[in-house]
């Protein structure tokens, strides 16, 4: 509802005052002295929505590291070049004969870049198996997750994050977001070690705990740890005595092995036997996408199941309140299949999000992005950059899909830190964001008498805890919204 008052509106309120503006110039360069924001970079947009008049700009045209204000591009850019329609495809390829239920062969899992594949959706396809008459499969399930490259984390992601659930591996093919789900329970008595288990997944993923117990009441650290390029997860902290049950996402290290692995344990359940072993060869993802891009023909074999994704337009909001890494760079990859007929990408996804922003009048030397989400420490957009896309995003047909898929500041999502104690709540649409030293707050406010404003605030080099400059952004924000 908010939205459809927003886009009806836009032309109806009178623009600010040159007196407002004024104020909020000066608040800005009041916070700009303040410290600790004195030690930080400070990039300040502001933009009337009805006429597009940059209100009030500080360094806007200066490059900033997002954060996860980079999933607005990403966002933006995947609703323009896939559309709010499309849906990911995932199938199930029989591979060899079948004889008396009897497949003298192997299944092959077939992803299509889907971020958001589930463990139900396998068990659906391990009854569409037995709905097949099948009873036997004398090889196992492989994966063919050629539509995106073998690059599976984007540039400077940070190496002693791999297993953390916000940076799994993005590949075509993935379930439950690239997480292996870990319970932890305590032992009986303090010092007691943690007892931990793993959902099955065929043995792919592996967990060991060297956790212990804490005293009742005592401390709760406890998380996974997982070596690059170790299928073992183990888990360490502390954990207290009396607690319930905790479980948890840690990240897999190969999410394509991982999704057959669990279709090869879900089968058997659904009274289909399985074998370890392939009958045949192993699909090849080919050469890396910096030797050879082009997209991959699909494998001419029969379909025994097919599912199709959620619509994008409710994947990008399912993505944008928690700022969810694994749907932004599924989106990332999968602009160059649609919009080059390409392999899905690091490279490639950039390429489409420059081209998207040149097509805005912007320059798209001013983006430098390794990645989708934000995760990158080499990141770059400047604030102008994203009030412009915001700014489109009003006239666009699928700005709707994108403003509603934005959070409410101080309601839900990860804004909802934002703005408490404020008349703002309830007013603002936004997506913030924060690395090390980075804090980012980007969106749309409904002031009480001027109508839209689109706002990006963006704090570098920021020092110390980040609290503080997130109540400086709310102060910013605060009096957009409440201009007389």
């Amino acid at each position: 509802m908010l939205t459809i008052l927003i886009l009806a509106a836009l032309a109806s309120a009178p623009p600010p005052t040159a007196s407002d503006v004024a104020a909020l110039a000066h608040l800005v360069r009041s916070i700009d002295a303040e410290y600790p924001m004195r030690t930080a970079t400070l990039g300040v947009s502001i933009v009337d929505a009805a006429s597009g008049k940059t209100l009030f700009a500080q360094d806007a045209d200066k490059e900033f590291a997002p954060a996860s204000n980079f999933k607005l591009v990403d966002a933006a850019s995947a609703l323009a070049y896939l559309g709010p329609d499309f849906r990911y495809r995932t199938d199930l390829l029989e591979r060899g004969t079948v004889q008396n239920g009897v497949l003298s062969g192997d299944l092959i899992l077939r992803g299509g870049g889907d971020p958001v594949l589930s463990r139900a959706d396998l068990e659906r396809a391990a009854k569409a198996v037995v709905a097949a008459g099948i009873t036997r499969i004398t090889g196992t399930v492989l994966p063919d997750d050629r539509v995106f490259d073998r690059q599976r984390y984007g540039s400077d992601w940070a190496w002693d994050d791999m297993q953390y659930y916000y940076q799994p591996p993005i590949q075509a093919l993935g379930v439950d977001e690239g997480l292996a789900y870990v319970t932890v329970t305590p032992g009986t008595a303090a010092g007691d070690p943690l007892i931990a288990t793993i959902e099955p997944n065929g043995g792919v993923m592996t967990v060991r705990s060297d956790a212990q117990t804490a005293p009742k009441g005592g401390t709760n650290d406890v998380d996974c740890f997982r070596s690059p390029g170790s299928t073992q997860i183990e888990i360490v902290g502390h954990f207290p005595l009396g607690s319930a049950p905790f479980r948890f996402g840690c990240a897999v290290e190969d999410s394509s092995a991982y999704a057959t692995g669990t279709l090869a344990q879900l089968l058997p359940d659904a009274g289909v036997a399985v074998g370890r072993a392939p009958a045949g060869p192993r699909v090849e993802i080919g050469m890396l996408d910096i030797e050879d891009p082009a997209f991959v023909a699909p494998l001419d074999l029969p379909v025994l199941w097919s599912h199709d994704s959620a619509p994008l337009h409710d994947i990008v909001a399912k993505m944008m309140p928690p700022s969810d890494n694994f749907i932004a760079e599924h989106l990332f990859k999968m602009l160059p299949v649609a919009a080059f007929h390409q392999r899905g990408t690091f490279d490639g996804g950039a390429a489409v999000e420059r081209k998207f922003i040149g097509s805005l009048g912007l320059d798209p030397r001013t983006l430098d992005n390794g990645d989708g989400s934000g995760l990158s420490q080499g990141d770059r957009v400047t604030p102008h950059d994203l009030t412009t896309i915001l700014e489109w995003e009003t006239r666009s047909s699928t700005g709707h899909d994108f403003i509603d898929a934005l959070a409410l500041a101080g309601i839900n999502g990860t804004v909802r830190h934002h703005l408490l104690g404020s008349d703002a709540i309830g007013r603002v649409r936004a997506k913030d964001g924060y690395i090390w030293h980075v804090s980012t707050f980007t969106g749309y406010a409904w002031t009480k008498n001027h109508g839209l404003v689109i706002f990006s605030i963006m704090f570098n080099d920021a020092n110390g805890l980040l609290k503080p400059f997130q109540h400086a952004q709310d102060r910013i924000v605060e009096t957009i919204v409440d201009w007389p």
